[in-house]
């Protein structure tokens, strides 16, 4: 039968704790020597006008190469130190852009690492901050909601927009081709009754800097009920003071779409047909027909011949 080792729990104690005590004093020692290193260090503006905003800062980390302790060097490892640049201290080279001088200003950089450490080298030497003015800008929304009416409706009037227009803010160079907001794209179908949507404004496409007053917009759209008709209209020949210049037909016929409800109430009078005399083209015997009136709701107007043949008596 064999037999186990015994260890000797004090022995054990006595071992561990010299083995700890020899692990920290070499790290100790290891930690008092001096090292050099290079780390970064991110700039920020403070203090900025509220009227300026803060464009681009070129670059955004300083590199730096210091020397000092392990301690120090391991306090820093710790941190990520920034540098908060008061806005009076940068040296202004026009009215965007100013510069900040890393090497003369070291003591501001450095007062944010560990004071043990010494810096040996610093770069960029320059760093270049452009501050834009804030201004603001009404621009109207451009609506991109497809509607498809249910077969024999349509909009009454103009689809209306709340708020028609919205106010960007942001640096007023980012401003000056900001000419309109559109919103994005919705399909809605089959409609038949008054509509009363929300649509988000599509804004993926601005710059950060810019904030708009307004996300989404809503839509408005009244609904009716449209029946087509047709009707037939004197011509009128324009600029023919002799009355010499015959047209044939003398009439033409208008097929047009309007609300059910007013279908009655439409008369040849509502509509002026006209062609004009002073267009005319000695190698061609016809003049073009517009329609220079109609009826306030109608809708879809047009003409089923777009041209007559003329002739001029003596």
């Amino acid at each position: 039968m064999s037999k186990g080792i015994k260890i000797n729990s004090v022995t054990a104690r006595e071992f561990f704790f010299f083995l700890l005590l020899t692990t920290i004093v070499a790290t100790l020692i290891k930690l008092s020597k001096t090292y050099s290193t290079e780390y970064e260090v991110a700039l920020s503006v403070t203090d900025v006008p509220l009227d300026r905003t803060i464009q681009t800062i070129i670059p955004e980390l300083v590199k730096i190469q210091a020397e000092g302790s392990g301690f120090s060097l391991l306090t820093n490892a710790l941190d990520a130190p920034e540098v908060a640049i008061p806005y009076e201290q940068l040296q202004r080279v026009s009215n965007r852009e100013f510069t900040f001088d890393t090497n003369e200003n070291q003591q501001v950089i450095k007062s944010v690492i560990n004071g043990e450490l010494s810096i040996i080298a610093m770069t960029p030497s320059q760093i270049t901050i452009t501050i834009d003015s804030v201004a603001s800008k009404k621009v109207p929304v451009i609506s991109k909601a497809s509607l498809l009416y249910k077969s024999g409706y349509g909009g009454r009037n103009k689809m209306t927009i709340v708020p028609d227009s919205v106010t960007v803010v942001g640096p007023s160079s980012l401003l000056l081709n900001i000419e309109a907001i559109p919103t994005e794209q919705k399909e809605i179908t089959n409609i038949n009754t008054d509509l009363s949507n929300s649509v988000l404004l599509s804004l993926d496409g601005l710059p950060d800097e810019l904030k708009v007053s307004h996300k989404s917009i809503t839509f408005h759209q009244e609904i009716a009920k449209f029946t087509e008709g047709k009707i037939t209209v004197p011509i009128n020949v324009l600029n023919d003071p002799g009355k010499r210049v015959k047209i044939l037909p003398k009439t033409a016929e208008i097929i047009y779409l309007v609300e059910l409800e007013d279908f009655e109430s439409i008369t040849p009078s509502d509509f002026l047909v006209t062609c004009d005399y002073a267009t005319a083209n000695n190698a061609d015997a016809y003049l073009t027909l517009s329609i220079a009136r109609e009826p306030k709701g109608v809708k879809s107007v047009r003409l089923i011949n777009k041209q007559v043949k003329f002739i001029v008596v003596n």
